[in-house]
């Protein structure tokens, strides 16, 4: 397999603008105009992959947020028809009351979650303009084991008391 040693082509309109000129710095200039028509190009191009990323995240934490308050509230009122039926299982664990409170957890979650993601959003929208970004992983870390610390708390309390 042979190596092409030639250069590569140049734009038709490029290669018309530096045809003729008498030095290379023309040329070299011409060229480096170019380069920065490009780059501009390019950092567009990529800016609009984040900021497309970043609402597809946001869109993820909707989702979440809709199931979360979907679940609660749909945990609350079960338990409370069942109570109100008369049809609730009696018992030293009676856990429907119980299982209404963490439905109403559920639904303030999903709130809290929508609180975070709105934040989120606008957050790293303006780091994508700034063009820096500066990650969260304190935050996103004391939000998981706050979660995790939660929801541990939680299925303690309704399958244990």
């Amino acid at each position: 397999m042979s190596v092409d040693p030639s250069p590569p082509q140049l734009p038709d309109d490029l290669a018309a603008q530096i045809e003729g000129k008498p030095d290379a710095a023309t040329s070299s200039t011409v060229l480096s105009m170019y380069r920065t028509r490009l780059s501009v190009y390019r950092t567009q191009v990529s800016n609009l992959r984040s900021h497309l990323a970043n609402e597809r995240t946001h869109l993820a934490y909707l989702r979440t947020t809709v199931s979360l308050i979907g679940f609660g509230i749909t945990i609350n009122r079960f338990s409370i028809y069942l109570i109100q039926q008369g049809t609730a299982p009696t018992g030293k664990h009676t856990m429907l009351r119980d299982a209404g409170n963490a439905g109403l957890g559920m639904v303030v979650l999903g709130l809290a979650l929508l609180v975070w993601s709105i934040y989120r959003y606008w957050r790293v929208g303006k780091d994508i303009e700034e063009g820096h970004y500066v990650p969260y992983r304190r935050g996103v870390m004391v939000t998981s084991l706050g979660l995790l610390f939660l929801g541990g708390l939680t299925a303690l309390w309704l399958f244990l008391f």
